[in-house]
């Protein structure tokens, strides 16, 4: 009689139980009620919202309102297909169905159970079992809510990393489309630049032929002119030494014959201008 009872069972999503205001496991007994009667009602109010629920679908009470609530009857948007329930709707009856599964596996441990006091230990051990598994599943979802948070974190990293790659790269390809066509002026202005050289060459080329060619005409033209010379030359000097054999022959024959002069010395001489002989007078 001076043990704490087991209540507080409310089904809001599933079963849930609290511990009691002394911070001992459970709820104290409610006045006038035995404890397999509190008991009995607390679990047939946890198994209630299960029970009309798997009655409603089994009757297609509960199709009818999520048929009109689907989003495919609604203008403008689409849902899920036909037949197909809300995924709002089915997880709450696959945890209704789930949470009535475990009430009933527990009664029939409990109806295995013959004393009031054994009922209330395996219902303090089942609870402290779902307490413990409640704090890991807490641990474990502030776990993998930091981890969320750092992907979440790490993913708006990555984007930012991301827009600056695209931004970047769009400035190496503008840079890139730049320096092509700088690249294509330069060839242009190369290939234009080359083909004038080439124009100049050739200019310069035939310039240099035509003045090559002139000299060598001018050469051949001194030649033939010096060939001419020489051959004036050589007659000119063939007809003066024709003259000067005519001369000496011409003064041989005008030269008379003296006769030889005594012995004794020389006289001095005297003689006129005239007794000169003429072939020794200087050539007009």
């Amino acid at each position: 009689e001076g043990a704490r009872g087991v209540g507080g069972l409310r089904a809001r999503g599933g079963p849930t139980w609290g511990l009691g205001a002394g911070g001992g496991m459970g709820i104290e007994r409610p006045p006038r009620q035995s404890p397999a009667l509190s008991l009995s009602r607390a679990l047939a109010a946890v198994r209630g919202p299960c029970s009309a629920g798997k009655r409603l679908r089994e009757k297609g009470g509960l199709a009818a309102p999520l048929l009109e609530r689907r989003p495919e009857n609604l203008p403008g948007q689409c849902g899920p297909r036909p037949g197909e329930i809300p995924k709002e709707e089915g997880t709450c009856f696959r945890f209704l169905c789930f949470a009535g599964k475990e009430i009933t596996l527990l009664m029939q441990t409990l109806n295995t159970l013959s004393t009031p006091e054994e009922k209330l230990a395996a219902l303090c051990k089942k609870y402290a079992e779902l307490l413990e598994e409640h704090r890991n599943s807490q641990k474990q979802m502030k776990l993998l809510q930091k981890k969320q948070s750092q992907l979440v974190q790490e993913k708006d990293h990555l984007r930012g990393e991301h827009s600056k790659a695209v931004l970047a790269r769009s400035k190496l390809e503008s840079l890139c489309r730049e320096l092509q066509r700088h690249n294509r002026s330069l060839k242009e202005e190369g290939v234009q630049r080359a083909r004038e050289e080439e124009e100049k060459r050739k200019e310069v080329t035939s310039h240099f032929q035509v003045t090559l060619n002139d000299i060598q005409l001018q050469m051949e033209q001194h030649n033939e002119r010096n060939s001419k010379l020489r051959q004036e030359n050589m007659e000119l000097a063939e007809r003066l030494k024709k003259l000067i054999e005519q001369y000496e022959l011409r003064e041989e024959v005008r030269r008379p014959a003296r006769p030889t002069p005594p012995p004794g010395p020389l006289p001095f001489p005297s003689q006129d201008r005239a007794d000169v002989p003429t072939c020794l007078s200087p050539l007009r």
